[in-house]
């Protein structure tokens, strides 16, 4: 697993989500109650932009299709079997990094 910067902590309190491409992977970082949540930034249900859906309190909603997913436990509302993948998250002074 390596480190990788994908923004400043101070856009993420202004309540936008990162997103970058790590290696070919789309990767979202949130701010869901002062927490920082890092998962991929592509819906799985139809590979949908995943990080420029509706933030509702834990919950994303795709743009695409509407499925949401609950950010704290990664579930899906419309699929149970589909769960979004975490990955571990860390803030540097203002540099918020993902590790892949």
């Amino acid at each position: 697993m390596a480190r990788h910067r994908v923004g400043s902590l101070a856009k993420l309190q202004g309540g936008k989500p990162l997103s970058a491409n790590i290696d070919g992977t789309r990767v979202a970082v949130f701010m869901v109650d002062g927490e920082l949540i890092a998962t991929t930034g592509k819906c799985p249900h139809a590979g949908g932009p995943l990080f420029a859906g509706e933030l509702c309190g834990a919950t994303i909603t795709c743009s695409w299709h509407g499925w949401s997913f609950d950010l704290k436990t990664g579930e899906c509302e419309e699929d149970p079997e589909m769960i979004l993948p975490f990955y571990p998250v860390s803030v540097e002074g203002d540099e918020v990094f993902v590790e892949l």
